[in-house]
């Protein structure tokens, strides 16, 4: 079955075929944002509004073309959407790296898999110890050993470095041992 040209229905303006897309697509949006940061039904339609506006600037660029299934396109920009939002809203969360942040090239499947490669470094930084998560985020923040090691109370930098090791290690093992990884791989 093929889906609507919603894409033609954000370009329009069409009410009705934008409607048609929030009954299609707003559920798997409602539940990312709540499976993924204890988001409200509000945050939810506000990622979907402010998705929609990315897609009706990104597709009257002249090179825009749509190689995936819409919704899987959308749902990556609102994947990666919240998860920048949440990495700002709480101190607590890890601070990625800038190389790593999911950065749009106009290509939808390499967003989308680069969206997908976010959220799989998101998940096993989630089962790291809090320890190891803001030894992680000082790390990507880059801070010192030596501030490190103050800011966690650690008797030296180099236990720092050590301790940094482990959890990156930690870190490394959890993204490899799980599926989403394997499946990206194959892609």
């Amino acid at each position: 079955m093929q889906q609507p040209d919603y894409i033609h229905h954000i370009l329009a303006g069409n009410r009705e075929g934008l409607t048609q897309m929030y009954r299609a697509i707003f559920p798997a949006i409602r539940s990312l944002v709540r499976d993924y940061g204890n988001g409200s039904e509000d945050d939810a339609k506000d990622l979907f509004q402010e998705a929609t506006i990315l897609v009706y600037e990104k597709a009257q660029r002249p090179d825009f073309q749509l190689t995936s299934q819409f919704s899987t396109y959308f749902i990556g920009i609102c994947r990666n959407l919240w998860m920048s939002k949440r990495q700002k809203k709480s101190a607590s969360e890890v601070t990625i790296p800038e190389e790593a942040k999911y950065i749009p090239d106009g290509n939808p499947e390499m967003d989308l898999l680069q969206a997908e490669r976010g959220k799989l470094f998101h998940q096993a930084l989630r089962q790291l110890g809090e320890d190891c998560q803001k030894v992680m985020e000082l790390f990507f923040q880059k801070y010192s050993m030596e501030e490190i090691a103050q800011k966690m109370g650690f008797g030296s930098a180099d236990y720092a470095k050590r301790r940094k090791g482990q959890c990156k290690d930690r870190l490394v093992d959890n993204i490899l041992n799980t599926p989403e990884y394997r499946e990206l791989q194959n892609l």
